[in-house]
C-alpha cells in the first residue's frame, strides 16, 4: 500500500494549487513520495489515473524504476532539500507507453511557516518526446549515460541564449545534429538553419557563397545572388568544420562577425544581418592558435559557449538503444545475438555513431532477415584495437565512462581539480560544463579538494 502523507495544507487547497500548472507538475516529499499531481502529469506518466500516482515514489512513476534517478542523473530533490534553493536538470523520463521523454525538471522548495523545506514542487517541460528530434534520418537524442546527459543539459542551456557556440567532437559524433537541436530549441526556430561546409571553399568561392554577389562581379556571375549569411538573417548560421578555413578566409569571416556588416561581391553597399553563429570542429583549435594556423581573435569570437560531444566508446551503455534505433529504421526485427553485441561493445568505434550505423546496415544485408551474428560483422570490428588520438580536447580518461561505478567519477573530478590547483572555473571549462554544473556535481558526490 502507498504510504500516507501528511500535507502541510488542506488536500483540496493543495490539489487546486497543483492543478493551476499547465505543464506536468507534482509535489514530492523528502522520501520521493508524490503527495499531489496535476492531470497533465497523470496523463503522461500514468494513463490519466491521477489517483494511481499519489503515494507512489516519483522515480517509479516518471522513470519506471525502483531506484532513485540519482544513480545516473543529478537529482533535483536531493539538491532542493539540502539547499532550500531551486535546481534544474535535464532528465530522461519514460511515459506510460514506455517511450523515452527527455525533459527539463525544475525543482522548487515548498516551505512551512518556519522556513523549512517540506516538499518539492516538480515542474516538467519536455525537450524531445520519443523520436521527435529526428534530423536527416538520424536521431540526436538517445541514451542516458552521464556524459551524454551532461551534453544535453548544456545544449538546452546554450539554446536559450544568442551567444556564439563552438561544438567539438570526433567525426561521426553528431555535431550537426547538436547544432540543429540548438536551433530548434532557440527563439530562432521558425527561421532558417543554414549549413556551410567549410571544407569546400577557396577564398573567392567562400566570399561569394557566404556574402553573395551581384551580376557581373566575376566571370560567370550572370545574376544577383543572396549569400548564405543573408539567408540566415534572424536564424542560425552553422559553420561545419571551421578549423579547415584558410587564414585569409578567417580574416574575412572575423570582420563580419565583429561588425555585423558585409558587402556582396562587386557591390559597394554595406548590408547587415542578425545571425546566431554555431560552429563545429573535430580539431583542437587551441593548438591551431598556438601553431599560428587559426586566428586567436576568431577563436575567442566563436568560442563564447562550448559544447563537447562524447565519443561513442564513452557512452557504450547507450549501445543497445542506438542499435535498436538503427535496426528499426531499416526494418530489421530479429535483432543482434549476444555474441555480436559483445563484439560491438569491445570495439572502440573511431567513426562513432555514423560508423555504428554503417556497420549495422552492412550486417543487416548479410543477415538477410535473420539475427545478426558475429559472422555478419566486419573483420576490423572483430580485431578491435585502441583508436588513435582523434578527439579535439580530451584524452581518453577525461570523459566519465558510463560503465564505471560512480566512485570513479568522483575520483575523476578530484584529478581534474588537482590539475587546475582547485580552480573550479578552469576545471569546468576543460570538462565542457558550466562552473555551476560542476559545483552541483562535486556537492552531490561529496568531492572536496585541498590545494
Amino acid at each position: 500500500m502507498p504510504a500516507k502523507q501528511a500535507f502541510p495544507l488542506e488536500p483540496a487547497l493543495l490539489q487546486s494549487m497543483v492543478d493551476a500548472h499547465q505543464e506536468p507538475f507534482c509535489l514530492v516529499d523528502e522520501n520521493f513520495h508524490i503527495v499531489a499531481a496535476n492531470q497533465r502529469y497523470a496523463d503522461i506518466y500514468a494513463g490519466s489515473d491521477r489517483h494511481a500516482v499519489v503515494g507512489r515514489k516519483c522515480h517509479e512513476v516518471s522513470h519506471k524504476s525502483d531506484s532513485p534517478c540519482e544513480a545516473h542523473e543529478e537529482c533535483p530533490l536531493r539538491q532542493v532539500f539540502a539547499s532550500g534553493q531551486t535546481h534544474q536538470f535535464v532528465h530522461r523520463h519514460v511515459d506510460q507507453y514506455g517511450e523515452a521523454d527527455y525533459v527539463t525538471v525544475r525543482g522548487n522548495p515548498i516551505l512551512d511557516a518556519g522556513g523549512k523545506v517540506v516538499l518539492m514542487g516538480e515542474n516538467i517541460s519536455s525537450i524531445s518526446h520519443g523520436r521527435d528530434i529526428c534530423f536527416d534520418a538520424e536521431r540526436m537524442v538517445s541514451g542516458c549515460c552521464p556524459s551524454f546527459m551532461r551534453v544535453l543539459d548544456n545544449l538546452v542551456s546554450v539554446a536559450e541564449t544568442d551567444a556564439p557556440v563552438l561544438i567539438m567532437g570526433e567525426t561521426g559524433t553528431g555535431k550537426e545534429m547538436a547544432a540543429r537541436f540548438i536551433h530548434k530549441k532557440s527563439r530562432r526556430a521558425e527561421r532558417e538553419f543554414v549549413v556551410v561546409d567549410c571544407t569546400q571553399f577557396n577564398e573567392e568561392r567562400f566570399a561569394s557563397e557566404l556574402f553573395g554577389h551581384i551580376r557581373g562581379a566575376y566571370t560567370g556571375a550572370l545574376a544577383n545572388r543572396l549569400g548564405l549569411y543573408e539567408v540566415a538573417d534572424r536564424g542560425t548560421l552553422f559553420l561545419d568544420e571551421i578549423g579547415e578555413l584558410a587564414p585569409p578566409i578567417q580574416a574575412r569571416l572575423l570582420r563580419v562577425l565583429e561588425t555585423g556588416v558585409f558587402r556582396r561581391l562587386g557591390e559597394n553597399r554595406e548590408r547587415s544581418a542578425d545571425v546566431r553563429l554555431v560552429c563545429a570542429t573535430n580539431r583542437d583549435l587551441r593548438d591551431m592558435v598556438k601553431e599560428g594556423t587559426f586566428r586567436a581573435d576568431l577563436y575567442h569570437r566563436v568560442n563564447c559557449m562550448q559544447v563537447e560531444l562524447p565519443p561513442l566508446r564513452h557512452r557504450l551503455n547507450d549501445l543497445p538503444e542506438l542499435t535498436k534505433f538503427f535496426l528499426d529504421r531499416v526494418g530489421h526485427k530479429t535483432g543482434v545475438s549476444d555474441a555480436a553485441h559483445e563484439a560491438l561493445l569491445a570495439y572502440p568505434f573511431p567513426g562513432n555513431i555514423r560508423e555504428l550505423r554503417n556497420i549495422l546496415e552492412r550486417a543487416v544485408a548479410l543477415a538477410r532477415g535473420e539475427c545478426i551474428e558475429v559472422a555478419h560483422l566486419p573483420s576490423h570490428v572483430l580485431a578491435a584495437s585502441p583508436p588513435g588520438k582523434t578527439h579535439p580536447v580530451h584524452d581518453s580518461g577525461d570523459f566519465v565512462d558510463c560503465t564505471e561505478p560512480a566512485i570513479n567519477e568522483a575520483e575523476h573530478l578530484r584529478e581534474m581539480l588537482a590539475r587546475h590547483r582547485g580552480n573550479r572555473r578552469l576545471a569546468a571549462q576543460e570538462l565542457g560544463v558550466t562552473e555551476r554544473t560542476l559545483y552541483r556535481k562535486l556537492k552531490a558526490l561529496g568531492v572536496t579538494f585541498q590545494s
